[in-house]
């Protein structure tokens, strides 16, 4: 069961995400065309207020394969993430994904976690924009656990290979946090994923 609080974090993510869309709706559709199945491995960094951590991180996607992905008003739903693999050493924890494929938990704990959202695109250099909705990190602060949930936003070149993410985070729930994480990554997908966009006609 949703709570207050959960709903006031889904919403905003969906404003953040909705306000970016709308910024640049270069795009009536988007086709990918594989795999339905991609690993992505890299590097998160995070800058907490006791210092950057560094992790080395696994995520598996889901991609949502058919003929034609419609570009709507509002969210565009792209795939899933669901699982992941974090180095045992990093003191930052990916909360609420199983951590091989099929394990559980099951993604959450809204519908919509970890859902890959279309944002816009680059006519310029063709490069697809999304964002991870309900995105939860745990990282370690001065008075404990410090919990961020936000929209994860991220950049995918057009050969598929490489993701870019970079974005603030805001803190859900924590004593003596910074109000806001900023996050880095970059990451390495295992097929590529081919895309094609469907560009607005001039």
């Amino acid at each position: 069961m949703r709570t207050p609080r959960a709903r006031v974090a889904l919403v905003a993510t969906l404003l953040v995400l909705l306000a970016s869309a709308s910024a640049e709706a270069t795009t009536r559709g988007i086709r990918i065309i594989a795999p339905p199945l991609v690993t992505q491995r890299g590097v998160l960094r995070f800058a907490t207020g006791v210092g950057m951590i560094v992790c080395n991180v696994t995520m598996t996607k889901t991609l949502n394969i058919q003929s034609l992905i419609p570009v709507s008003s509002g969210l565009t739903k792209l795939g899933k993430i669901t699982s992941r693999f974090t180095m045992p050493e990093c003191p930052a924890t990916i909360l609420n994904l199983p951590r091989f494929l099929g394990g559980m938990p099951a993604p959450g704990p809204l519908p919509e976690s970890y859902d890959l959202s279309f944002l816009s695109s680059d006519l310029l250099t063709g490069e697809l924009k999304f964002g991870i909705l309900d995105f939860q990190v745990s990282v370690p602060g001065l008075g404990g656990p410090c919990l961020y949930r936000g929209a994860l936003l991220g950049t995918l070149t057009t050969d598929g290979r490489l993701l870019r993410y970079a974005s603030p985070l805001p803190l859900f729930a924590g004593v003596g946090c910074p109000v806001m994480l900023p996050v880095e990554g970059m990451f390495v997908n295992e097929p590529p994923i081919i895309y094609q966009l469907l560009n607005q006609e001039t």
